[in-house]
C-alpha cells in the first residue's frame, strides 16, 4: 500500500501517511486551517504504531487514559483518548529542529469506532507490505 489516509469524523481534515523510503515515511495532516507534512523516521518501532491502531480498533468501545505512540527522533507523536460514546480524538505533534528554523505543530482529528478497524488494517497494509 502506496499510502493510508485517515478521516476525520468532524471536519474535512485528513491524516495522510505515506512516501515508505527503507525506514522513512511521511506524514501529512491537511486542514483548512492547517498544512504540515514531515519525513518521520520509523526504524523498528512502526510496529509499535501499528499496534496503536490495532488496539483502538479493539478497545472501540473506549478505555481509560492516553495511549501513546513517538517516533525514534520525536519529529511526530500521535495520543489516542476517548470516550463511552466511541468518539477517538488522535493528537498529533509534529517537530522539525533539525534546520535553521525550527517549527512545532500540534493539531486533533477526531474519529469514530464505526472507522477503527478499517484505519487499523490501512496502517497495518501501509507499513507491512
Amino acid at each position: 500500500m502506496e499510502s493510508t489516509t485517515i478521516k476525520s469524523s468532524n471536519s474535512s481534515a485528513t491524516l495522510t501517511l505515506c512516501k515508505k523510503d527503507g525506514d522513512y515515511f511521511n506524514v501529512i495532516f491537511d486542514s483548512l486551517a492547517v498544512k504540515s507534512n514531515i519525513r518521520v523516521w520509523g526504524y523498528t518501532d512502526c510496529g509499535l504504531l501499528v499496534d496503536l491502531f490495532k488496539f483502538i480498533a479493539k478497545e472501540w468501545r473506549g478505555w481509560k487514559g492516553k495511549k501513546e505512540w513517538f517516533s525514534i527522533e520525536g519529529e511526530f507523536c500521535i495520543s489516542a483518548t476517548s470516550d463511552s460514546l466511541g468518539h477517538i480524538l488522535l493528537s498529533l505533534c509534529f517537530n522539525e529542529f533539525n534546520e535553521p528554523e525550527t517549527w512545532e505543530v500540534k493539531v486533533n482529528i477526531g474519529i469514530d469506532s464505526g472507522q477503527t478497524e478499517k484505519i487499523a488494517k490501512n496502517i497495518n497494509s501501509f507499513f507491512n507490505d
